[in-house]
């Protein structure tokens, strides 16, 4: 075994399922500018065959096992997940090595997986939301690794090749730069003797670096259009950058996102649906990752109210700052965040990722062990005095989709002090 590859097991002999992770401490954030993509068009060719094995028989393989097997790409990893009966973990475990060590990425199995991530690139159009949350972090975090689109573009896909994806493949999945994991009805021993069968026989590029340089944020209000035809509903994304977990009032801000979005009776949910009925949720979210992420507000009210429930949301973001929380909404949200910490640890699969969280994304050591003991020492000061060093109601970037035709003057009315206004067509890439 390596001995620069960590492994991570929980075992839960309870019941005799087994989830097993190979993990790539770096991500798409060495895709090439314009040619995104490579890292997860090689990953999703992974099992379309190998120099023992065809892509047929994998797939039948997968079937007998019972198993299931899927990858993931993000700025800051990468990452394949398979998950079988205890009975057929040796089996697994002897495909995973084969497509580790011997993964082909045939010309004619990259030109089809291409077309089915260009595809999908196509069909994610329909989602508003999705649409409305990939526009704000391509504007929110511009060139920047985090607003690079993992999955590529249509344009910039078909100058990814297999030479191209087979390289980004080699040195991201290297010796030096995977972890090894799994949770369930496994033992260490097992897992170790796994791992040294696949890491001696990866590529021996050295490991990318895994520091991600900090994102700048938005400066004044600035609105962006996605501008999709016949709208009669919205859907709203606005925020800046949040938090890192390093900072010192990292926890104090996590206890004012909740009593602000957090839950079904903070105040946005309250002003916003519960008083109003604007928009059937409302939400805010303090993102998380190797640097400082998002931190946003989520609405989807008619087209109709979507001018109206812009103001009241930076309404409500200027009064929390201004005039601060109250102890009540402090003690509401640490008792919130502290009960339901249980249900973050309740399963060995939920276990293992909080160990891999600090190992992958730059965590204290004991973020977790001393979570429900910082939550509980959170108070109304360190929360007010958190919102306001860190979020700002007049450095926003409020995104909507939208048929801007109709909603461009209402809503540029809605925001004093407007900056400026952007309208990109909702198929731009």
């Amino acid at each position: 075994m390596a001995p620069l590859t960590p492994v991570f097991c929980e075992p839960a002999h309870d019941l005799p399922l087994v989830d097993l992770f190979l993990i790539a401490r770096t991500g798409a954030q060495y895709d090439p500018p314009g040619r995104e993509g490579g890292l997860n068009l090689a990953l999703r060719t992974l099992r379309r065959g190998t120099r023992t094995r065809s892509a047929r028989e994998i797939d039948a393989l997968i079937d007998r096992l019972g198993a299931e097997l899927s990858t993931s790409v993000d700025a800051s990893s990468a990452m394949l997940h398979a998950a079988v009966i205890r009975r057929n973990v040796p089996a697994l475990l002897d495909l995973l090595s084969d497509l580790m060590r011997e993964a082909t990425l045939p010309d004619a199995e990259i030109a089809q997986v291409r077309r089915e991530v260009q595809a999908d690139i196509v069909d994610g159009r329909d989602d508003d939301r999705s649409l409305a949350g990939r526009h704000f972090r391509r504007a929110l975090f511009a060139g920047h690794p985090y607003g690079r689109p993992a999955a590529g573009t249509l344009q910039g896909l078909n100058g990814v090749d297999r030479t191209a994806a087979l390289t980004a493949f080699q040195k991201t999945f290297c010796r030096d730069n995977l972890v090894v994991a799994a949770a369930g009805d496994i033992s260490r021993e097992e897992l170790e003797g796994f791992s040294a069968r696949i890491v001696p026989n990866l590529s021996s590029h050295p490991a990318p670096p895994s520091k991600i340089e900090a994102p700048k944020p938005v400066r004044g209000r600035r609105l962006l259009i996605v501008d999709k035809p016949d709208r009669t509903q919205t859907q709203i994304y606005i925020g800046n950058l949040g938090s890192h977990p390093r900072y010192r009032d990292h926890f104090a801000l996590m206890v004012g996102n909740t009593l602000f979005g957090g839950t079904f009776t903070a105040r946005l949910m309250r002003e916003i649906r519960s008083k109003r009925g604007l928009s059937y949720g409302a939400s805010s979210r303090l993102g998380r990752d190797r640097a400082r992420e998002s931190w946003s507000m989520w609405t989807f009210p008619a087209a109709a109210d979507a001018a109206r429930c812009v103001g009241i949301q930076l309404s409500l973001l200027e009064r929390l700052l201004d005039k601060g929380a109250t102890a009540r909404e402090v003690s509401f949200a640490r008792s919130y965040l502290t009960r339901s910490y249980a249900f973050e640890r309740d399963t060995a699969s939920k276990r293992l990722w909080q160990r891999l969280d600090v190992e992958l994304l730059d965590l204290p050591k004991s973020y977790y062990a001393e979570y429900v003991e910082r939550v509980n020492a959170v108070t109304v000061d360190d929360v007010n005095e958190a919102l306001r060093r860190r979020l700002s109601a007049e450095d926003l970037l409020i995104t909507v989709v939208a048929t801007a035709e109709t909603l461009r003057a209402p809503l540029e009315g809605a925001i004093p002090r407007l900056r400026d206004t952007q309208v990109v067509p909702f198929d731009h890439d």
